[in-house]
């Protein structure tokens, strides 16, 4: 009797799905910066904070102060970041519609140990042929690559449409809430990189998750019968070597 009634509970954590957050509501109020970049205000900032639970995350800053960088040409930005595992899945970018922009725009995330340096892994996402998540974290999944913990590794993110009042803008916050890693900015092809200058609603860290193993999830939605609930996942941390069927059936 008490199997039947554990395996029960079990299966109820299973199918519920779990509440996605309020969609953004923006409002044009762009400060301006030393590096002429706009940045886009969005109101309700604080829905869109991750879930507790993360599976497979290795680096992350989460944290937002209401404001994107637009993603438009010819403009590149960057977040570094520091790894402390030795392995590269997927990462994802908290990145938000602003106005109107074209339906098809092209996002591209590449991985570099260096600014400069040729991209050891790169993805570009048509968002016209993507569904976009309520709680706007979109997920770039590529080839695996290998990483050497403890050395800074560059996320960078670049749109090829959109203007300054229709774009799809980037998340960050005017804070430094990622100590081993800084966002950075490189005008067009012919400009060097730099940092932005600290202050006001210029960017210190932009949001962005790396993971070190697949997460579940995606740019569309998983179908309602793969959908976790987070005690599910805290289940798998907790007891790591238990439900070894169940891990298979939901390929984690």
């Amino acid at each position: 009797m008490k199997r039947k009634i554990i395996s029960t509970i079990i299966f109820i954590l299973i199918i519920t799905t779990t509440i996605s957050a309020t969609p953004i509501n923006n409002q044009n109020t762009p400060p301006s910066n030393n590096t002429e970049t706009t940045t886009i205000s969005s109101e309700n900032e604080g829905d869109h904070q991750p879930t507790v639970f993360e599976w497979g995350v290795d680096q992350e800053q989460t944290q937002n102060c209401g404001h994107g960088i637009i993603l438009t040409p010819p403009w590149t930005f960057a977040q570094a970041f520091t790894p402390t595992k030795n392995k590269l899945t997927a990462i994802r970018l908290n990145i938000f519609k602003y106005g109107t922009p074209p339906t098809t725009v092209h996002l591209t995330v590449s991985i570099r140990d260096n600014l400069t340096s040729p991209d050891l892994t790169t993805k570009t996402i048509d968002t016209s042929q993507i569904t976009i998540p309520k709680n706007n974290w979109i997920l770039f999944d590529f080839q695996d690559i290998s990483l050497t913990p403890g050395t800074t590794y560059y996320l960078l993110c670049s749109g090829d449409a959109g203007n300054e009042t229709n774009a799809w803008c980037w998340f960050y916050n005017n804070e430094d809430t990622y100590p081993t890693g800084e966002a950075w900015v490189k005008p067009d092809e012919n400009s060097p990189w730099s940092n932005f200058t600290h202050g006001g609603y210029n960017p210190d860290d932009f949001c962005f998750k790396t993971y070190f193993r697949k997460p579940l999830g995606g740019s569309t939605p998983l179908p309602e019968t793969h959908q976790i609930n987070p005690w599910i996942l805290l289940l798998f941390k907790r007891l790591p070597y238990a439900f070894p069927n169940l891990r298979q059936i939901l390929n984690y």
